[in-house]
């Protein structure tokens, strides 16, 4: 048994988790869900013992393994990194196992190899993560953490079980906030109308109305109304990519073409990917699906072959490192050139991607990956390119701008070639094909 009971945490001013409770029986299968910074890898850290909670009690009894989500990388691809730090942990024979971020790096085999990993596992699971159908395959309950009143809300099921209860919760609070102030405005009224009343008097022969009476009539009937607070409407990230314009029929083609770089070679290959093209690029880790995308932009030298970029072909990419806005620069110094904005616009449209005030005058290195990803999901958005390049885009967003990227990538009328793990978003952005390395 894990448990935690009234735990709060601060981070200066800043509060994470207010007034907390989790219990985590034996064979619990549970996923933590909410925005980043809403405090979910800060409540596995409480959980584990790594970190002290500011007030509340943390119970546990028999053995405890964590999985933080900052793992380093081991000699090898990141994948390779994320598998073995998953062997050690789930071969270490825990009662428990807390893991952050376990499905960060691994391709489809990787996946499903988790979610083995997970099934057998005679223990307990809470588990953050933002894959969408990682969770509905391995959790049967689901604890969201509110950026608001920082505290958790449990659901039963899985995550598209845990999306309608939410909905259908919300959706009550909406009717049960509108009522109580339609009543409220009613009540009002008529206490309005009879204090004009009482002003002008009831008539010749009439006996006035004391002011004090109708106040305290109306006052006990507006006590008597239930006080529901308006439901809380998070920061909502809007992303638009919009085509300025058109390229040629042709984007980009690669003939016999071959790529050798760090002892590994891709090659030959023959590809075309023309206007309007929706390509996503799969295979196991490894196996150079990243090559691949490099080759067709440009980005590296081909050691035989020829490649050809069509006319008028604009190139936004998210690429897999984040690298754009990982330097010492602040980020408003280093956005302004990549985005082709002036300093106040590019500031408005940094806000709008939830990067605000100071956070703008940050060094690059700085950013969180998820603010670094935002970062260049704005300049994306600024460019207007007719050709988007996403290398695992989703990494590191938390589900909300997961889901408004998919919903914007659905509207997107230019060529789109993605490289991603995500199996929810792949079903979401309408792949006309798929390249298999």
């Amino acid at each position: 048994m894990l448990a935690v009971v009234g735990v709060s945490k601060s981070f200066g001013s800043q509060v994470v988790l207010e007034d907390v409770g989790l219990v985590v029986p034996p064979d619990a299968r549970i996923g933590l869900v909410g925005p980043n910074g809403s405090g979910k890898s800060t409540l596995l850290r409480i959980l584990a013992g790594v970190e002290e909670p500011d007030g509340g009690v943390v119970r546990r009894s028999g053995t405890v393994g964590y999985l933080p989500q900052s793992r380093g990388v081991l000699d090898g691809s990141g994948g390779e990194a994320a598998c073995a730090a998953l062997r050690d942990v789930f071969a270490g024979g825990f009662d428990t196992l807390l893991l952050d971020e376990p499905t960060n790096d691994l391709d489809f085999p990787g996946l499903e190899w988790l979610e083995g990993l997970v099934a057998r596992h005679d223990g307990a699971v809470v588990v953050v993560s933002h894959d969408r159908a990682f969770l509905d395959r391995v959790v049967t309950r689901v604890v969201e953490l509110d950026e608001w009143t920082h505290g958790a809300t449990e659901y039963a099921g899985g995550w598209t079980d845990y999306e309608l209860e939410r909905e259908l919760r919300r959706s009550r609070h909406y009717e049960r906030w509108e009522a109580a102030a339609a009543e409220r405005g009613r009540v009002e009224e008529q206490m309005r109308r009879m204090q004009e009343w009482e002003r002008r008097g009831y008539g010749q022969g009439r006996k006035k109305k004391k002011s004090k009476d109708v106040k305290r009539t109306f006052g006990r009937k507006l006590a008597g109304i239930d006080r529901v607070e308006k439901p809380y409407e998070p920061w909502d990230l809007r992303l638009e990519l919009a085509a300025r314009s058109r390229s040629g029929d042709l984007v980009a083609r690669l003939e016999q073409a071959v790529v050798e770089r760090d002892g590994f070679r891709l090659g030959p290959v023959d590809l075309e990917i023309d206007w309007g093209d929706r390509v996503a690029v799969a295979g196991p880790n490894g196996s150079g699906k990243t090559t691949l995308i490099d080759a067709l932009v440009g980005r590296i030298p081909l050691a035989a072959g020829k490649r050809r970029i069509g006319r008028g072909v604009v190139v936004g990419e998210v690429e897999q490192a984040r690298a754009t806005f990982s330097g010492e620069d602040a980020l408003l110094d280093a956005f302004v050139p990549a985005s082709g904005l002036g300093v106040e616009a590019a500031r408005t449209l940094l806000a709008k991607f939830g990067l605000r005030g100071d956070d703008v005058l940050r060094p690059g290195a700085t950013l969180s990956p998820g603010e670094r990803t935002r970062s260049v999901l704005a300049v994306l958005s600024a460019l207007g390119a007719n050709c988007l390049v996403l290398d695992e885009p989703t990494n590191h967003l938390d589900l909300e701008a997961i889901e408004e990227l998919e919903r914007a990538l659905a509207a997107y009328e230019g060529t789109l070639l993605l490289v991603t793990h995500d199996r929810r978003f792949l079903d979401c952005v309408g792949v006309t094909r798929t390249i298999t390395i």
